[in-house]
């Protein structure tokens, strides 16, 4: 399934409370997390990962290799605030414009009794955000926006998944991302595209299990809902 997915992995680079004496160990655990997750997907994304940051304007496109991401990693330094729904937008709206003129076109040419493949040829998109949680604007709103436009356009349902890795274990944060999970279908009516997983190393290094219920939550429903089958 994940290879026929395009994951890229937001890091969030922020200080959230630069007088807070964990930021440091957030920042730690938020790589180690990484180097887990990355190890898994890069195996199955076969153009590679993309890594982006809240804060820093690096990037990494098309991440084959472990050696690199830590270079990446290692250049950033956490700054700043939690910006995770302008980032989310930014991301999600360069993808929904590129479906939705691969959409368009192909109801064009089937209109003139062509075949369309243009949809065909753009992955769906997995996006996996690992975060303290503690978002400083409104990512919510984003996700409803993005979902009532694929909505509207019939996009199948597994188009976008987003999983959100919580890194530590502030309990506002975990009810805010519990929320973005379980409530937005029920309150906006819009499809579930949203899954939320905690980590934390005192439970331990992420297993296996963990890390596929992290690459796949987002992207299906039944592993989201019941998590990973024994």
């Amino acid at each position: 399934m994940l290879s026929t997915f395009d994951t890229i992995l937001i890091i969030d680079d922020s200080t959230s409370d630069p007088l807070n004496p964990h930021s440091e160990d957030r920042w730690n655990m938020a790589k180690e997390a990484l180097s887990g997750l990355f190890e898994i997907a890069s195996r199955y994304d076969t153009d590679g990962v993309d890594i982006h940051f809240l804060n820093s304007k690096k990037v990494g496109k098309n991440v084959r290799g472990a050696r690199e991401v830590h270079r990446l990693f290692d250049t950033v330094k956490p700054r700043g605030i939690t910006p995770i729904g302008q980032k989310l937008e930014k991301l999600l709206l360069s993808y929904l414009a590129q479906i939705e003129r691969a959409h368009d076109e192909d109801r064009r040419l089937l209109s003139e009794g062509k075949e369309g493949h243009n949809l065909e040829a753009i992955k769906p998109v997995n996006f996996i955000v690992l975060t303290d949680g503690a978002a400083t604007d409104d990512p919510e709103s984003v996700i409803v926006s993005a979902a009532r436009r694929l909505d509207a356009r019939n996009f199948p349902l597994s188009q976008v998944g987003i999983q959100f890795v919580q890194i530590g274990s502030d309990r506002s944060a975990t009810r805010f991302l519990q929320e973005l999970d379980d409530e937005l279908t029920t309150t906006h009516h819009i499809r579930d595209m949203v899954d939320t997983t905690p980590y934390s190393p005192k439970n331990g290094q992420l297993s296996t299990r963990d890390i596929i219920k992290i690459l796949v939550g987002g992207i299906n429903r039944r592993i989201d809902k019941k998590g990973v089958p024994q």
